[in-house]
């Protein structure tokens, strides 16, 4: 029996892994590593700011002596001034009655920003899991095992909403039943192939059709 739901944060909820695209590409290519946005998002959607800066200077395509930790702050800070809901969420998590939660590779502050701006913080009550409380971030299936064990559920009582690549492997590699969320302004054409060879069975092209979606699967276990 479903007894909750764990939504991701950015292109899920909230509109956001377009503008880190542009931010963050942006941003590379003044530091020294030419990417373009859509080669950003086909290459490190649904990473942590810190794995993909760390990624990108251990091939030494930027400077080693650059401070990450003040760069992630001030990128999340660009990008926290341009969150937008996507279009739909608020009705689609109004329709939900079981509790919800949010496991994201954003820091907790951030995601709890992002669901004060919607007005749905008080729908999460605290239940905010973040990569910054584990070892390792998504594809790491860490923060999921860290939300189970908190929430004290069982895998089969938990439906998650992805939408990237790296946070679908996460939640599949905690054995946890996933529905593919296409309706971010990331989403380019063979995402939801890609999502289907991680074993992903059910999908959503925006939040009319996940709640639809959600209310099928809650129904039929």
């Amino acid at each position: 029996m479903v007894k909750h739901i764990i939504f991701d944060c950015d292109g899920v909820l909230i509109d956001t892994e377009i503008v880190a695209a542009e931010v963050l590409s942006r941003w590379l290519s003044q530091h020294g590593f030419a990417i373009s946005t859509e080669e950003f998002i086909d290459r490190f959607t649904g990473k942590t700011f810190t794995d993909i800066i760390q990624s990108i200077r251990s091939e030494g395509n930027i400077a080693n002596e650059l401070d990450i930790k003040s760069a992630v702050s001030a990128l999340d800070g660009l990008i926290q001034a341009r969150i937008r809901p996507i279009d739909g969420v608020h009705e689609m998590l109004g329709r939900i009655e079981c509790p919800v939660s949010a496991v994201s590779n954003s820091a907790k502050t951030y995601v709890e920003h992002a669901l004060m701006l919607l007005k749905s913080i008080h729908l999460f009550d605290g239940r905010i899991f973040s990569a910054e409380m584990v070892s390792e971030g998504k594809p790491s299936p860490k923060v999921y095992q860290l939300a189970l064990s908190k929430l004290q559920l069982q895998r089969s009582e938990v439906i998650v909403v992805e939408d990237s690549l790296s946070g679908t492997q996460a939640s599949i590699a905690a054995g946890l039943t996933t529905i593919g969320f296409l309706g971010g302004s990331h989403i380019r054409e063979g995402h939801k192939e890609r999502l289907k060879n991680l074993g992903v069975k059910h999908f959503a092209h925006d939040h009319q059709e996940l709640s639809k979606v959600l209310a099928c699967m809650i129904s039929n276990t």
